[in-house]
């Protein structure tokens, strides 16, 4: 890809995807009355295998390998299992748009794992932006939590977040040699088998839910899955990795956005400060300066610029 074409930047594929990904908040919470937090993430998961099956038949999948079996087992343990039936559990008590501010302070976890276990070393700007974007989380956590019921939800979005950050760290290594599709496809797969003695309950509510509330699982994995993962290969494909992680800070705009129009929830001033903290704090410990542009840019591959995503966000 030449200098030229990496000039315009992909704001319709960047916008899908913000907007994509943010809704899966409201989408949780309009199926949530209707569905419990493992059904929602049972039937995500298995609608997302339906939905790239076919890319596996037609070779857009390639085979998993033996020696990555384990290791892809533990990202979909992490990433799809515990980090849904977290967020989803915490949503029974916390409003979508809250809920996406305390899952953008992911990437403090995500560096706490990389000092703890990998001798990472963020430097004096990067401590000091993940100190003020866990403050930010606190004080979202703190104003929602106004009753018992409350608090515990956004404990458990930031559970939610922590295992998120998990699951990046186990996913970095599987970027080298699988794209992002392969990733949510096999994650998906063994993401599913915790949940499938749950499976007749899930298929009881189906028959039992409103329409609407099933919609909203059905977009769930259709939607804010599928559909987003294939916005953001485009965005990906278009542009640098840096710019693409504009995206991760439009997402907690977009879910608030969508939760005020869909569902009337206004966060109040407090909740608001503490997701900016977060948003500039994490933005502080993670942007880098540019490198020094080279003569001819290279072609970035759709796996090699989530690989230099991943660890932006480290």
């Amino acid at each position: 890809m030449t200098s030229a074409q990496r000039t315009r930047t992909p704001w319709a594929p960047m916008a899908a995807t913000a907007l994509l990904w943010g809704s899966a908040f409201t989408a949780i919470q309009v199926a949530l009355p209707d569905y419990s937090p493992a059904s929602v993430a049972l039937l995500r998961m298995a609608i997302t295998i339906a939905v790239l099956l076919p890319c596996l038949f037609l070779g857009r999948i390639g085979r998993l390998h033996r020696g990555d079996a384990l290791r892809m087992a533990a990202f979909g343990l992490t990433g799809m299992t515990a980090y849904q039936v977290l967020l989803c559990a915490g949503e029974q008590s916390v409003d979508a748009g809250t809920a996406a501010m305390l899952i953008a302070a992911s990437p403090v976890f995500t560096t706490a794992l990389g000092m703890a276990f990998l001798g990472d070393r963020p430097g004096t700007r990067g401590l000091a932006g993940l100190a003020v974007a866990l403050t930010g989380a606190l004080t979202v956590a703190v104003t929602a939590g106004g009753g018992s019921g409350s608090l515990m939800g956004a404990l458990m979005v930031l559970a939610a977040a922590a295992t998120q950050a998990t699951s990046f760290a186990l996913q970095k290594p599987l970027l080298k040699r699988y794209s992002g599709a392969e990733c949510v496809f096999y994650g998906s797969l063994f993401g599913m088998v915790p949940l499938l003695p749950l499976a007749p309950q899930a298929v009881g509510q189906i028959a039992a839910a409103d329409g609407h509330r099933t919609l909203a699982v059905l977009w769930l994995g259709l939607g804010c899955t599928a559909m987003a993962f294939w916005t953001w290969s485009r965005t990906l494909r278009a542009t640098t990795a840096s710019t693409a992680s504009l995206v991760l800070y439009a997402v907690p705009v977009a879910a608030l956005g969508l939760d005020a129009a869909f569902l009337g929830n206004l966060p109040s001033l407090n909740a608001v400060g503490g997701g900016l903290l977060v948003l500039a704090g994490v933005a502080v410990a993670t942007v880098r300066k540019a490198p020094p542009k080279a003569p001819e840019p290279e072609r970035v591959e759709p796996a090699a610029a989530e690989r230099e995503l991943v660890d932006s966000r480290r």
